[in-house]
């Protein structure tokens, strides 16, 4: 690995020379003095990525929570907790967000556009407040589309066909056209897919097999139009619909990927993002405007039936409608047991709809001075809308009853959701003696949140009743600072040092009755300290290597108030955490088309201080490790390519991944606290290809040791005790043709 051939030279420092633009202007990634990892889209096809949920083999110390479609986690430096995403992920210019849901938990539902079609995917590691914003407190996980052409006629064609052992076939089709409008000056490009999930998971109460199978369809339509030679106006559409049942199931039946669940679960979920960006370049700086419309909904279905077992007897009626004043009589007993037998088959039913419009102007310099700098202005309008329903189930089949029929609604409750923000950014750079840059930036960010909800059909068995609509708001405003120190040495070897913050909005409970001095809970924020060394040790031999200490204040955490009679769960501020880590990235090509990387991550978080306050008591312990944090995550690939004859090559990947051990929630004592087990994922492809790549046919295998690749695990009331279970599929094979015109 340290003496790649000469031949490989230019190909090989390919890989080093990606252009990314983390710090909102381009900059080539080994003298990016971030940690950062990029892979570009002929990567990501040649490993057969489709989903982002992939670029966890590319990237330490990412982890994503995967739920299903539509129900995604991102994770980076172990930053996690509820409330508003520690990640913000960006599809081009446009970070999107998921529900706030009915527990104010934006950033377990992060949207996910299908990875086809791709100019490169890039994971920012650490705090990117400064630029990024709010929502990037760990992190910032972007994926930049390619772009439509002028000059040229183009298209591109995939097909998989794929088999999950013990369950259904799945099958995808993705398309891009590209086609010049005016040469020169207009371009279209237009990419379309349709995707059906192969199914895998079991209802043995219903003796129904494959029962999470599903599909989703949509696409984007790019503009691009560059009047003059500085002017670029990129104008771009995305749509994509998701329809499947749940691919959860219950660790407590003894039996890998099967439920024994007696009514609905499921994601439907119709994405909508439109975006407009102008640019000009003028000598010394770059202007770039941004307005981006996303328009998201989305229907939540969950299985609650186990929430009332055991409930339907008389101690049952006098615990939860008499609320223990006395017994029943026998004349309200048989009215109560019939009403709690039928919810013992029930789901609850949450449409929700966000609607997030966001705007920014910054402007660049050109970066080839000793001088650099960016500032801008930012503002987002984000309003979502939840709607709560308790609907029941028909006991023979486990389907949902019609969700618009009054009868079959126990429970109706709606929240809204308002977040206002705005925001000013600075970061200056400055280069001494040609090799030392000092870089210093700065955030100011200004937020209101107002929450308002009402609960129009009450439930005995959730203590509530009927509410008139009330409304509470919060405001918060601040400051937070990023300061870097770079040195590069020579070409081949970069070591910066950096303390950088990050925060996300603070915000409202949308408990209805909650005590006024405990609606509000704040912004939460940390420090990042870090150093790290990029180096070049050959040419196309890359290590990179980063040290980090995180210092996470004032939590938002999930709580209960504190004293006797608690009843209220809320988000509040509770808590301190510190973490503690390392990461380590290397990539070669060590003999003519054999391309080898790795890269592994060790993170150490636990709460340094007890979760308690005056107002609430949480869960958590000085020394608690934090929830869905695995200590060790590592993965290594080796991608070989050899010509067989003037028109054909041969090429073959194998790539492995390591998932450390975690837990589900905070303390030892909790009873609902469950445990992940590490895991290890090995993924083979091979296939034969045009050697200018413009056509190829694969085979592969994903999961080829089968192993039962479990990344969340829940219990709580709501389920009885019982575990949800969420997993890779089993082992799956499959074939993709790819064309290109």
């Amino acid at each position: 690995m340290m003496a790649p051939a000469a031949a490989l030279a230019q190909a090989a420092t390919d890989e080093g020379e990606i252009i990314v633009t983390a710090l909102r202007r381009d900059t080539r990634i080994q003298e990016t003095p971030l940690a950062i990892s990029a892979v570009t889209g002929a990567m990501l096809e040649r490993s057969g990525t489709t989903s982002f949920t992939d670029l966890t083999r590319n990237a330490p110390s990412l982890r994503i929570v995967d739920s299903g479609p539509g129900n995604r986690r991102v994770l980076i430096r172990g930053i996690q907790s509820s409330g508003e995403p520690t990640v913000g992920v960006y599809f081009d210019e446009t970070p999107v967000s998921g529900s706030v849901s009915t527990s104010s938990d934006a950033a377990g539902s992060t949207p996910d556009f299908r990875l086809f079609d791709v100019e490169r995917a890039e994971v920012l590691r650490g705090p990117r407040g400064t630029l990024f914003g709010s929502g990037s407190m760990g992190g910032t996980l972007r994926v930049i589309f390619e772009k439509p052409k002028s000059d040229r006629v183009e298209a591109a064609f995939s097909a998989n066909m794929s088999s999950v052992r013990s369950g259904g076939y799945g099958g995808s089709v993705d398309g891009m056209i590209n086609l010049p409008v005016v040469e020169d000056k207009v371009a279209v490009r237009l990419v379309g897919f349709y995707n059906r999930f192969a199914g895998y998971v079991d209802n043995i109460v219903y003796r129904r097999n494959d029962i999470n199978d599903g599909r989703s369809y949509g696409g984007r339509a790019l503009v691009r139009i560059t009047p003059v030679e500085r002017l670029t106006v990129d104008l771009s559409a995305f749509f994509e619909d998701v329809a499947t049942d749940s691919p959860r199931w219950v660790a407590e039946t003894g039996i890998d990927y099967a439920t024994d669940g007696r009514s609905a679960s499921g994601n439907y979920d119709r994405n909508r993002m439109y975006n407009g960006t102008v640019r000009y370049d003028f000598d010394a700086f770059t202007l770039t405007g941004v307005s981006s419309y996303f328009d998201r909904s989305r229907t939540v279905v969950g299985d609650v039936s186990d929430t009332f077992n055991g409930r339907d007897t008389a101690a049952g009626c006098r615990t939860y409608l008499q609320r223990n004043a006395r017994a029943c009589t026998d004349a309200e007993l048989p009215g109560y047991l019939r009403q709690t037998r039928e919810i013992q088959v029930s789901s609850l039913y949450q449409p929700q709809n966000v609607k997030n419009w966001i705007n920014e102007l910054r402007v660049s310099s050109a970066g080839d001075g000793a001088f650099n700098w960016t500032a801008g202005l930012f503002m987002e309008d984000r309003k979502t809308v939840v709607r709560s329903t308790l609907v029941l189930g028909d006991p023979q089949t486990g389907q949902l009853l019609s969700p618009t029929d009054p009868y079959n609604i126990r429970y109706d409750r709606t929240i809204n959701d308002k977040l206002k923000q705005k925001a000013a950014f600075i970061e200056l750079s400055y280069k001494f003696f040609d090799k030392l840059t000092l870089t210093a930036g700065t955030r100011y960010f200004d937020f209101n949140k107002v929450v308002g909800g009402r609960i129009d059909q009450g439930q005995i068995h959730y203590s509530s009743v009927v509410t008139p609509y009330q409304e509470v708001n919060y405001q918060e405003d601040g400051f937070i600072y990023k300061f870097n120190l770079s040195y590069q040495h020579n070409r081949d070897i970069l070591v910066y040092a950096q303390a950088a913050q990050g925060f996300r909005p603070g915000g409202v409970n949308q408990v209805i009755g909650l005590p006024a001095e405990l609606a509000g809970y704040s912004s939460d924020s940390l420090w990042n300290y870090e150093l790290g060394v990029k180096t070049t040790l050959a040419p196309g031999v890359y290590f990179n290597v980063a040290g980090y200490r995180i210092d996470w204040d004032n939590l938002q955490v999930s709580a209960r108030t504190s004293g006797t009679g608690s009843v209220f769960g809320l988000i509040a501020n509770a808590g301190a955490a510190r973490i503690y880590g390392a990461e380590a990235e290397l990539s070669a090509t060590p003999v003519t088309g054999l391309m080898l990387a790795g890269n592994v991550g060790f993170t150490d978080a636990k709460l340094s201080k007890d979760q308690v306050s005056t107002i609430v008591t949480a869960t958590g312990r000085k020394g608690d490790r934090l929830a869905y944090v695995p200590r060790l995550t590592a993965s290594v690939s080796a991608d070989y390519t050899t010509p067989l004859s003037d028109t054909l090559e041969l090429t073959m990947r194998a790539d492995a991944s390591h998932v450390g051990s975690s837990w589900s929630t905070l303390a030892p004592a909790d009873v609902f606290r469950r445990f992940i087990p590490a895991y290890e994922v090995v993924n083979l492809r091979a296939g034969m290809q045009g050697p200018d790549g413009d056509w190829g046919v694969y085979l592969y295998v994903a999961n080829l040791l089968d192993d039962v690749a479990i990344n969340s695990a829940s219990s709580s009331s709501n389920t009885g005790g019982k575990t949800l279970t969420f997993s890779l599929p089993p082992r799956t094979f499959g074939m993709n043709f790819t064309k290109r015109f």
